[in-house]
C-alpha cells in the first residue's frame, strides 16, 4: 500500500485498461471532480493493481452543513480482482480520513456494488441526493449513496441530501 504523489488518467489505464467509461457511470451524464489524495497498491513488478481516492466535500443534509471525505475511483485491475485489494485500498484512505479528524465517508456507486460497500461498514441513504453539475444546475444523483461513520458516535443526519459541489 501507497500513498501515490498523483493520480492520472495513464495511471487508471494502467489499473483497468483504456476505455471511455471504465467505472460504467457515462450514462449518468454528470460531470465528476478528481480526487486530492490517492493511495494505490503495486504488483511485485511495479505495476498499480489497485487506486482509491479522497476528496473533502461541503454537503448539507436536512438543514445541516457538512464537510465529508469522498471516496472515489476505487479500481482494482482485472486480473487481480476477488483477492480483498479494494478492502484494503479503501480501508487505507479511510484510516487517513480518520487521522486528518473527518467524522463522515460518503461515496457513489453502482447498485450492485453496494453490497461490497456494506461489508466495509458503508450504510445507504436513503433521502434523494442533489448534486451540482456545471453551469450551477443540480442534478439528482442516479447512483447509490452511501455514507460511513469515521469516529465514535458519528451519525448520519436525516433529510435531503445537497451536495454542493460536482459530485467525486
Amino acid at each position: 500500500m501507497v500513498r501515490l504523489p498523483q493520480y492520472a488518467r495513464a495511471d487508471q489505464d494502467e489499473i483497468l485498461g483504456p476505455g471511455d467509461d471504465p467505472y460504467g457511470v457515462a450514462h449518468t451524464g454528470l460531470t465528476f471532480l478528481p480526487k486530492d489524495v490517492h493511495f494505490g497498491i503495486r504488483a511485485a513488478d511495479g505495476r498499480l493493481i489497485a487506486h482509491t481516492g479522497l476528496l473533502p466535500l461541503p454537503l448539507t443534509v436536512g438543514g445541516t452543513d457538512l464537510v465529508v471525505i469522498g471516496v472515489g475511483g476505487v479500481c482494482v485491475a482485472p486480473d487481480r480482482r476477488g483477492g480483498g485489494l479494494a478492502g484494503v485500498v479503501v480501508g487505507a484512505a479511510l484510516d487517513h480520513a480518520r487521522e486528518l479528524g473527518h467524522r463522515h465517508a460518503l461515496l457513489f456507486c453502482r447498485p450492485p456494488l453496494a453490497a461490497f460497500y456494506r461489508g466495509l461498514g458503508f450504510r445507504e441513504v436513503a433521502e434523494e441526493v442533489t448534486v451540482e453539475q456545471p453551469g450551477g444546475r443540480l442534478a439528482v444523483m442516479p447512483l447509490r449513496t452511501m455514507w460511513a461513520p469515521l469516529a465514535a458516535g458519528a451519525g448520519w443526519p436525516e433529510g435531503p441530501v445537497r451536495l454542493r459541489s460536482l459530485p467525486m
